[in-house]
């Protein structure tokens, strides 16, 4: 999609001729290397629609231009210099002005792939601040043994403009006396792997009954306090949530609010499928930790096995392995100030019965003190690549 630049520079073009070409040449430079195309725009309503605001500082004489336009949108801005005209020192003045407006941004200067990487970052974060307004996440409340406060529902919609849609377990539990579901890529493929018929079907059923809640509510994801299924239907919510996950809704497990805000978070952030698992294992001096779950989004890889959830024996859950790969573990709390977020590589996958079913050892170079002083509460969530510096920006923007 174009996105639209706003260029600011003297109105006597510096008694250069080739001002506006230079710019336009350095922005089709830059435009190349992020693959994205980038439009000089005349038109303020349209550059000012978008959620990056990318002001290009074309010269000196440029402060007082900005200064009369600067308080049309909302911030924060960032100044796309050149190395020529006094573009980086207009900049410095006009990011200095901002500073004593309370205002935030920051001067971007580099060369075209320095830039491009930087614009490709901030694009991601703006959008997904965007993208989070308005979407509507399904709770059916927390299970017993997360004693900590579940999300406040109001400070949610009033950071990110979430919503919290409360739904009831007797509602998910009328949906699957009804026994059916739609097939799909994902219900064909499972049926096709030979395990127990009448297993699967009651496992079917349960994901029937919560794509039903999901339509009936317009949700974008939703958390199953899913051990309430245990004893009343002797299954579990397992492989439900994981051809959710795998559909793109996102789906966390135990009633979980505030790791159904994490997995959404860090979903839409990076693109990719989440893994919401818990910390079963520290090694300090080596940096290394392992994470355990029952729950895994199908599409996350093609490499797993069906077996039985692990505390309970019952059900289907899926036993995966993991490529050895970069991977960024994450949890946030509703204020959107309060987050972890760190880079990592999975070292190994593991099968060991004493822990839930696909489980995963990796390491951490920043280290592991977090998780034994100040960790947001167990579930943790885990995504494949690298995208700490990703996340540091996105709650910059809050």
């Amino acid at each position: 999609m174009k996105k639209h630049v706003w260029l600011i520079k003297a109105p006597d073009d510096n008694r250069d001729p080739y001002l506006t070409n230079m710019c336009k040449d350095q922005l089709e430079k830059i435009e190349k290397e992020l693959g994205c195309e980038l439009e000089f725009t005349e038109d303020f309503d349209v550059f000012a629609a978008q959620p990056l605001r990318l002001f290009y500082i074309g010269s000196g004489g440029s402060e007082m231009l900005f200064r009369a336009v600067y308080d049309k949108v909302e911030g924060p801005y960032y100044l796309l210099t050149q190395r020529a005209h006094n573009s980086l020192a207009a900049s410095m003045e006009i990011l200095s002005f901002l500073g004593e407006q309370g205002r935030s941004g920051e001067i971007l200067h580099g060369d075209p792939d320095e830039l491009a990487r930087r614009i490709r970052i901030l694009m991601r974060a703006v959008e997904t601040k965007e993208k989070l307004k308005g979407m509507r996440l399904g709770v059916t409340g927390e299970s017993d043994w997360l004693i900590g406060a579940p999300v406040d529902g109001e400070l949610l919609r009033e950071r990110s403009g979430m919503e919290l849609v409360h739904v009831p377990m007797s509602e998910i539990f009328a949906e699957w006396e009804k026994h059916t579901y739609e097939d799909n890529e994902w219900t064909l493929l499972l049926k096709g792997l030979g395990y127990d018929e009448d297993e699967m079907e009651r496992a079917l059923n349960v994901y029937g009954a919560c794509r039903r809640i999901v339509d009936r509510y317009a949700l974008d994801a939703i958390t199953l306090r899913c051990f309430d299924l245990l004893e009343p239907a002797c299954i579990t919510g397992c492989l439900a949530l994981g051809i959710l996950n795998a559909e793109g809704i996102w789906a966390a497990c135990e009633g979980d609010s505030r790791s159904l805000v994490s997995m959404v978070v860090i979903g839409e952030l990076t693109g990719q499928p989440v893994f919401m698992a818990n910390p079963s294992r520290l090694y300090h001096a080596k940096k290394e930790i392992v994470f355990a779950h029952c729950i895994l989004p199908l599409d996350m890889t093609e490499k797993y096995k069906l077996t039985t959830h692990f505390e309970s024996g019952l059900g289907i859950s899926v036993a995966a392995d993991l490529p050895a790969d970069a991977c960024t573990v994450f949890k946030c709390r509703e204020d959107f100030e309060t987050y972890f977020a760190a880079d990592g590589r999975i070292l190994t996958s593991m099968h060991e019965g004493n822990l839930c079913r696909t489980q995963i050892s990796l390491e951490i170079p920043k280290g592991l003190d977090y998780f034994t002083t100040r960790p947001i509460a167990n579930h943790h969530m885990i995504v494949l690549g690298n995208y700490e510096e990703l996340v540091d920006e996105f709650y910059r923007l809050f």
